[in-house]
């Protein structure tokens, strides 16, 4: 059996500067700690699931450094994962200008959360080529959602560094975002090939395969992360995802167990990230399995079961498994009566069936649980033209968010008095897929 790599050095040292830091803290001494070890022993916790020494490391290190870049650059970046947008803005208008480039990437990070994306891109485009770390903006990129821009900035500016771990890296990020696992398990398996001991390249393998159904290739995957490093708990997670999707239980608790140990995950939470995956691939069986395994496994709080519930009642949808979505929305409507995307997601099912009075009846009671969904009033307005209700047909367009113009409301009252059947069923399709139409 292969051994188990060893730690690398910049782990040892992470893991050095943690026991040093709460060594210190215990007894209530400072023994002195550059900057960039301070942000790294924050990332370092971020990283293993405790953010509230991660803010305390933070809160510790700008105390001691107030006014150095680097840190404050690390705290916007915090604050912007917080939700707090104007809090990262002050910090980054009170950075001196720095020569790194790491000022500039922050602050075109800003504009893209203010949707300011085009500003964004001429503000980068505004510097150097050689400017920016490529890599850095890729990621910032990534970070966003915005792949392709990664994937062509990387293209456009990482010329003859293709081979490089960093570079393949985050192609493979981004290819996954895009959902083209495909190319991604391609540059896994080149990065494999560069560093065989490395787990986080063998998990990406295994979430890669995972996505496009190969289980057991991807539970081999894990195995080899959990051989090259065996405290990896994201690899004991997927693994039990895995095996529940299997259906082997048992196996999938012991893997549960690991996960939990290693603060993967907590007891009360579900690994959002495969089932993403599995979302995303239109697996909606296999995610039917794993979240009934978490609801059976897990110590959820109503509040995260009836979400559960909602989840599960949108695959059982998208499958045509009207009974069982009804029952899943049921029951959170049970806890929830004035759930409007609960209202929304039965009323979809009806019209599915081509019941139009009870997806009607289901998207009032929406509107009138929130208001301000004035789009509602369009499926509503559609559903009125077909039943030839033209007064109704009216008042729904305007109230609705996009009222038709007079010219617009003729015309449609002429296509159903047509009854040019095409037209009408290519109507109700468009209503079908999307209540917001």
């Amino acid at each position: 059996m292969v051994k188990r790599n060893p730690l690398s050095d910049q782990e040892k040292r992470l893991n050095e500067l943690a026991r040093k830091y709460e060594a210190m803290r215990a007894e209530g001494k400072y023994a002195y700690m550059e900057p960039n070890d301070l942000a790294d022993l924050c990332t370092w916790y971020s990283n293993n699931y405790e953010n509230e020494k991660a803010d305390e490391v933070m809160a510790f290190a700008l105390s001691l450094f107030p006014d150095n870049t680097m840190l404050n650059i690390e705290q916007a970046y915090r604050l912007i994962d917080k939700g707090d947008i104007e809090g990262a803005e002050a910090m980054a208008d009170a950075i001196e200008e720095d020569f790194s480039g790491d000022r500039q990437i922050l602050k075109a990070r800003l504009m893209i959360e203010n949707d300011q994306f085009e500003e964004a891109d001429t503000y980068l485009n505004s510097f150097p080529s050689d400017f920016f770390d490529p890599i850095m903006v890729a990621n910032m990129y990534l970070e966003t959602h915005f792949s392709e821009k990664a994937i062509n900035w990387l293209k456009k500016h990482c010329e003859g560094m293709e081979d490089e771990e960093d570079y393949m890296s985050i192609m493979v990020s981004a290819y996954c975002y895009l959902s083209q696992y495909e190319e991604a398990i391609e540059i896994c398996e080149k990065l494999i090939d560069k560093d065989p001991f490395s787990a986080h390249y063998w998990l990406s393998l295994a979430r890669c395969r995972l996505a496009i159904g190969e289980y057991n290739k991807a539970i081999d995957a894990c195995d080899f992360s959990i051989t090259n490093d065996e405290d990896l708990g994201e690899a004991y997670l997927t693994r039990c995802n895995l095996f529940a999707i299997l259906g082997n239980e048992a196996r999938a608790k012991e893997n549960l167990k690991e996960a939990i140990r290693l603060h993967a995950v907590t007891p009360d939470e579900m690994n959002e990230f495969d089932l993403a995956l599995l979302l995303d691939q239109n697996r909606g069986e296999d995610a039917i399995r794993l979240m009934k395994f978490y609801l059976k496994n897990m110590d959820f709080s109503e509040e995260q079961k009836l979400n559960t519930y909602f989840r599960l009642g949108v695959c059982y949808g998208d499958m045509r498994w009207d009974k069982e979505a009804l029952a899943y929305y049921d029951k959170v409507l049970a806890k929830r009566p004035d759930d409007a995307e609960v209202l929304i997601q039965i009323a979809s099912v009806y019209l599915a069936q081509d019941n139009l009075d009870e997806a009607m009846n289901y998207l009032k009671k929406a509107v009138e649980a929130e208001p301000s969904r004035k789009y509602i009033y369009r499926a509503m307005g559609i559903i009125a033209l077909v039943h030839k209700k033209y007064d109704d047909f009216r008042k729904y367009s305007d109230l609705s968010d996009e009222p038709l113009t007079e010219y617009e409301i003729k015309q449609s009252i002429e296509l159903i008095e047509s009854e040019d059947k095409t037209s009408i069923d290519m109507l109700l399709e468009s209503l079908r897929n999307n209540i917001g139409y």
